[in-house]
C-alpha cells in the first residue's frame, strides 16, 4: 500500500530545562521541548486504562471495566465514548480509533465482534468480529497503516498473540475484514522473550513505508536497542532486517516514528531528517527519548548509539532523587505525535499509574527549514469548506495525519476536522466545521 505518510516535525538540541515542579515533581527535559501541560488525575486508571493515545489536543484511554474510551484533556476527563471490555486502543492514518470491544484476557475469536471503528468524521460505529487469529493474549495494538473506512486499499492492522510464534497482517477495507488476505507470517523473538510476543507487544506500521516496527518489551531483556525493523523480503514476507538504534532505550512498551523530509508526500520538511520518539531511562519509569531514525545490524548497546540521540525528557523526580513514578503494572508509556507547523510538533504522553502530558517541539530557521514566503493566500475554514484566498502558485491541503486530498483548488469540501492547507511554501493549520 503506498499513500501519503503520517507526518511531524521535530529537531532537537541537547541542553536542559527544568519546568515548574508539577504534583510535587520536578520535571526536566532537553530545551527545544517544553511542557504546555500535564494531568495526574488519570493515575487512579492504572490497570483499568493500560492503552491510550493523544490526538488533536485529547486524549483517549480506554477504560476495560467501565467499557468506554475516556476522553481527557487538561482540564480533566471531558466525555466518554462507549467501547467494551477490551484494552487495545489505536488510531490510523485518516484519523479513525480502532478499540478492541471483545473481552479483556481472551482469545480473539469470529463468534463475536472483537473490533471497534469509530470513524474519525463522527458517523455510526462498525462492530466487526475477527478471523484468522491465532489464541493467545495481546493487549495493545500498535499504529494502523492506511485508512480502514477506504473502500479500494483500506488500512492493515498488525499483531501476535503470545505463545504463537506467528505475526498476523490483517487488511480492513470499507470497515470490514478482508478474511481472505489475512496472512500469518513466522517471527521468533531475537530476545528470548517467552512466547515471542510479549502481551505488551507493539507492532506499528505508517502509510507509504515499506516496513514494520515491532517492539516486544520485557522490562529486563530489551532495555537495549530491541525496536525491530521489519521488511519484505523477495518472496513476500516480513523478515527481519535490523534494529532501530535508539540509546537510553528502557524496556517500557510504546514507539512512535516520525517520516520527514525528501519525499513528494512530505508536508513539513526539516532537512530531510526522520525521528524515533520511545520510552527511556535505565529505572523504567516514566522518561522518553526522540532520535534520529537510523538502523544497525545488532541489538548490543554501544558508546556511538548516542550520536543519534537528540533530546530527552527525563523521568518525574522527587525532592529526594527519586522517581516520582514507578513502574506500572505492565511496564506501559505510550507516545504519540502530531506536526502543527513547519516548525512545531506536539508530543502526547500517557503514562499509566501516573499523567497525560503534551509538549512542544520546536526547531529555528538554523536546522535545515526552508525559509517561508510572504503568503500569498489566506486560508479560511468553513462549515463542510475550505477556501484559499489570494493567488498561491501551489495548494495542497492534507489531513491532520498526512493524507493529500485536494491539490490546486480554491474551495475543498471536506467533512469537519482538522487540516494542513500548503500553498507554496507555508502551510496553516485550519479547522472545519
Amino acid at each position: 500500500m503506498k499513500k501519503q505518510l503520517l507526518t511531524a516535525t521535530i529537531m532537537l538540541t541537547g541542553m536542559f530545562v527544568l519546568t515548574p515542579s508539577i504534583a510535587d515533581a520536578k520535571s526536566s527535559m532537553d530545551s527545544n521541548l517544553k511542557l504546555l501541560w500535564m494531568n495526574t488525575d488519570v493515575a487512579p486508571l492504572h490497570t483499568s486504562a493500560r492503552q491510550g493515545f493523544g490526538m488533536n489536543g485529547k486524549f483517549y484511554l480506554q477504560n476495560k471495566d467501565t467499557k468506554q474510551i475516556e476522553v481527557w484533556d487538561e482540564t480533566g476527563k471531558i466525555t466518554d465514548i462507549p467501547s467494551g471490555e477490551g484494552t487495545n486502543i489505536t488510531f490510523d492514518d485518516a484519523g479513525n480509533i480502532i478499540v478492541r470491544i471483545g473481552t479483556f484476557n481472551t482469545n480473539y475469536v469470529s463468534t463475536r465482534n472483537e473490533l471497534r471503528i469509530i470513524p474519525a468524521d463522527g458517523s455510526d460505529v462498525i462492530d466487526i468480529p475477527l478471523s484468522g487469529i491465532t489464541p493467545g493474549r495481546l493487549d495493545f495494538w500498535g499504529h494502523v497503516r492506511g485508512n480502514v473506512l477506504d473502500k479500494t486499499t483500506g488500512g492493515l492492522l498488525y499483531m501476535g498473540t503470545a505463545w504463537y510464534p506467528q505475526l498476523i497482517e490483517i487488511p480492513i477495507i470499507n470497515g470490514q475484514q478482508d478474511v481472505t488476505n489475512t496472512y500469518t507470517y513466522t517471527y521468533e523473538s531475537p530476545f528470548g522473550v517467552s512466547g515471542n510476543f510479549a502481551t505488551t507487544t507493539i507492532i506499528s506500521s505508517w502509510e507509504n513505508g515499506e516496513d514494520l516496527a515491532i517492539l516486544s518489551p520485557l522490562y529486563n531483556k530489551t532495555n537495549c536497542n530491541s525496536i525491530q525493523k521489519l521488511a519484505l523480503d523477495d518472496d513476500g514476507n516480513w523478515s527481519h532486517e535490523s534494529y532501530y538504534i535508539t540509546p537510553r532505550h528502557s524496556g517500557c512498551a510504546g514507539v512512535y516514528i516520525f517520516k520527514l523530509g525528501g519525499k513528494d508526500y512530505i508536508i513539513f520538511k526539516l532537512g530531510g531528517k526522520d525521528y524515533i520518539v520511545y520510552p527511556s531511562g535505565d529505572n523504567n519509569a516514566d522518561g522518553f527519548t526522540v532520535s534520529k531514525l537510523a538502523t544497525k545490524a545488532t541489538s548490543e548497546i554501544e558508546d556511538s548509539d548516542a550520536d543519534v540521540r537528540i533530546a530527552t525528557k527525563y523521568s518525574e523526580q522527587k525532592d529526594d532523587g527519586n522517581p516520582m513514578y514507578t513502574n506500572n503494572a505492565f511496564y506501559g508509556n505510550h507516545l504519540t505525535a502530531e506536526a502543527v507547523s513547519e516548525t512545531e510538533a506536539y508530543i502526547y504522553q500517557y503514562y499509566p499509574n501516573g499523567y497525560i502530558a503534551k509538549y512542544s517541539f520546536t526547531v529555528g530557521t538554523d536546522t535545515g527549514v526552508e525559509k517561508t514566503e510572504t503568503p500569498k493566500a489566506t486560508v479560511i475554514g468553513g462549515t463542510g469548506e475550505i477556501t484559499i484566498e489570494g493567488e498561491p502558485a501551489s495548494i495542497e491541503v492534507y489531513t491532520i495525519s498526512g493524507i493529500l486530498i485536494s491539490r490546486n483548488e480554491n474551495n475543498v469540501k471536506c467533512i469537519p476536522g482538522t487540516y494542513i492547507v500548503k500553498t507554496d511554501n507555508n502551510a496553516t493549520k485550519v479547522i472545519v466545521k
